[in-house]
């Protein structure tokens, strides 16, 4: 067989996974863009680079080309996946989703904050738990494997666990891989015949129909929207045997087995459509910020919600920076640092008491309804929202 190569390899190559095409159309490009969607303590030099939305003409696939180098990307965790009831619901559901029965050697790939072999799993004596995580945390478990290493085939080989698993889990983590087909053959691989294969993804159609900037980033280079996955899955031996939805445009959970052969002729052709998504995108991006721009001209106390890439769209999409006083955020790990590749310093919401009539730009996608009752019912009710 042929050996399948790190999905890590190519930040500098551009192809398109679903068609192996590289003809590729420039859709539009942010020009400055900071490469870290978190917080740091100490303001410093800051990287940037130019953000570029790329369409492949042959499928239709979305790329955001060239990528960040890895170890710039990722130089510390910014705490996506932990705060809050979504999340914590969110984990709660795909726990259940997976339904283990007869799963008794089991992988999870990634966990970080999204763990369920952290929280749940290990509860369950009968399984073993192999856990791929460079940042892993280690838990005292006579049925858990920390393996502080990426997912890789040479991973499989040097720990024996080639064909050994009955399932492979992860958890937001599918749209951050550089390579999507190579992790799904590698994952293919650590699966015995008939192996289920289960993960949650962020559900990207809808949100980028609707302008949510943490569907794609320097983060989340690919538009993997469902039909995308499902051609990428049976590409690589994947069949699909249930869906869930979470949240209005949250994610979607995958329930897959792992197959012998894949007989049909596989193709996409999603050009036109996905052309038209990302440039209504970006033109609400820009008309979005337009209209901020005028509601908060001269206007006191105005903060923006969110030491993450909710706020870095806005403010490298045209915001009017000198009318905001601060980011907010409720990760107590972000609160007093500073939101990466701005001079804003992140608060606790709780700094809205000390304003009558605070304001407050919030564009946190499903998250909002959350937030904005967590402020109006225990901080300051008067608070007004754009």
């Amino acid at each position: 067989m042929k050996k399948i190569k790190n999905f890590f390899h190519d930040h500098k190559k551009l192809i398109c996974p679903f068609s192996s095409s590289k003809n590729f159309e420039h859709l539009f490009s942010i020009k400055k863009f900071p490469i870290y969607m978190g917080t740091i303590k100490n303001k410093k030099n800051y990287e940037f680079k130019k953000m570029n939305f790329l369409i492949n003409k042959t499928s239709g696939s979305v790329q955001i080309f060239p990528r960040v180098n890895l170890k710039k990307l990722y130089f510390k965790t910014h705490g996506s996946g932990k705060v809050g009831k979504v999340w914590s619901l969110h984990h709660k559901m795909f726990y259940n989703f997976l339904n283990i029965k007869s799963q008794k050697n089991i992988i999870e790939i990634g966990g970080g904050h999204n763990s369920v072999g952290s929280k749940e799993l290990l509860k369950n004596k009968k399984v073993s738990l192999t856990s791929f995580d460079p940042n892993g945390q280690t838990f005292k478990s006579s049925n858990y494997k920390l393996i502080k290493e990426f997912f890789l085939e040479s991973s499989l080989k040097k720990y024996a666990l080639d064909k050994k698993f009955d399932l492979a889990i992860h958890s937001h983590l599918f749209e951050h891989i550089y390579d999507p087909k190579i992790f799904l053959d590698i994952i293919n691989k650590s699966l015995k015949i008939n192996g289920l294969h289960i993960f949650a993804v962020p559900n990207m159609e809808p949100m980028i129909k609707n302008g949510i900037a943490s569907a794609m980033n320097f983060e989340h280079p690919f538009f993997l929207n469902e039909k995308l996955i499902s051609v990428l899955l049976k590409k690589t031996g994947f069949q699909i045997l249930n869906k869930k939805y979470y949240g209005k445009y949250h994610s979607i959970f995958f329930k897959t087995k792992k197959i012998k052969n894949i007989k049909e002729k596989i193709t996409l052709n999603s050009y036109k459509k996905n052309k038209k998504i990302f440039l209504d995108l970006i033109e609400g991006w820009r008309s979005d910020v337009k209209n901020i721009n005028l509601k908060i001209k001269n206007k006191n106390h105005t903060f923006l919600f969110g030491a993450h890439i909710f706020s870095q769209m806005l403010i490298f999409n045209g915001l009017e920076k000198k009318s905001i006083v601060s980011v907010l955020d409720n990760d107590p790990e972000k609160q007093g640092e500073f939101l990466y590749g701005t001079n804003y310093k992140v608060f606790s919401p709780k700094i809205l008491k000390k304003y009558k009539y605070p304001t407050v730009i919030l564009r946190a996608g499903e998250y909002n309804e959350e937030i904005k009752k967590n402020i109006l019912s225990t901080i300051n009710a008067n608070t007004k929202f754009i």
